[in-house]
């Protein structure tokens, strides 16, 4: 059976029914179900569509301008709390693919966890180009190149593929269901590492902007969704153990982000101020 939205799409687009009557019977559906609901359904289809692609910025980060700045971001991103997401997201997708849940409900993960590892790689190499001296990659041979991209690289794409193999065909379900349960705990956990790293470097330069504040709207959007579950299982008298579980994860996720972001928006202007400084001092 086609979904409603399909449904309504193609009923629009029918020449021989009322547009007028079709909206009208489709907003009556909506205060039937309660606009709350349908509010939270569609922030939380956004939320899962954005996040599919949200470690894109910080990829380019790592891609653009200077070997040097390239060099400092990779320096300042967390290698520990970028690991613990990714092997977040692989338990994630090996749990839902053993229990055969439809992909759409966890394929986010598996392009988080992919852009995640991608930018694991990113940072050996270019933490591997600053022990060599930067300005020297310009003056390698090819072959050269394609031993120090295979020097720094190699050791973590056998970790990642050995986990992979691990969680997916050796680790027994138990194991995976009881790593599942500890999803929440573990992205919270994950954020500590670059929150400490921030503050030993006192900049966020590293971090990209548009990510940090996604991540910020993304969790108030899951505390929102999250509470509208909750108070409609409370107005019916339902079991809400559950509810408040995320509800508690996702708002502790909201004030980490928010802690990143702020950490950005403190020491940009600390820096500005510095830099005002030195000039006045000239």
């Amino acid at each position: 059976m086609a979904s409603p939205i399909i449904m309504l799409i193609k009923l629009l687009l029918d020449p021989d029914v009322s547009k007028k009557v079709i909206l009208q019977m489709a907003w009556s559906q909506v205060k039937a179900i309660g606009i709350g609901k349908v509010v939270a359904a569609l922030l939380s289809a956004l939320t899962v569509g954005v996040s599919s692609f949200i470690r894109v910025p910080q990829i380019r980060k790592l891609l653009i301008n200077s070997e040097q700045d390239r060099i400092a971001v990779a320096k300042g991103l967390s290698l520990t709390s970028l690991s613990l997401d990714t092997l977040n997201s692989l338990i994630h997708v090996t749990f839902n693919s053993q229990n055969r849940i439809p992909f759409i409900q966890y394929g986010e993960s598996l392009l988080l966890g992919i852009q995640n590892a991608i930018i694991i790689l990113l940072i050996k190499f270019y933490r591997g180009q600053e022990t060599q001296g930067v300005g020297k990659w310009q003056g390698l041979s090819c072959e050269d190149k394609f031993a120090t991209i295979r020097g720094a690289i190699t050791k973590p794409l056998v970790i990642m593929v050995a986990s992979a193999i691990f969680f997916n065909k050796l680790a027994p379900s138990s194991l995976i269901s009881m790593l599942e349960i500890l999803n929440i705990p573990i992205s919270i956990v994950a954020k500590f590492p670059q929150i400490k790293t921030n503050y030993e470097l006192k900049t966020a330069k590293h971090l990209s902007d548009t990510v940090l504040r996604a991540n910020v709207v993304g969790s108030l959007i899951r505390v929102y969704t999250s509470f509208t579950d909750y108070s409609t299982k409370k107005q019916r008298h339902k079991n809400t153990v559950d509810e408040t579980i995320l509800l508690a994860g996702y708002s502790t996720s909201l004030i980490l982000n928010s802690i990143l972001l702020g950490q950005s928006i403190v020491y940009d202007k600390m820096g500005e101020k510095k830099v005002e400084d030195e000039k006045k001092n000239e």
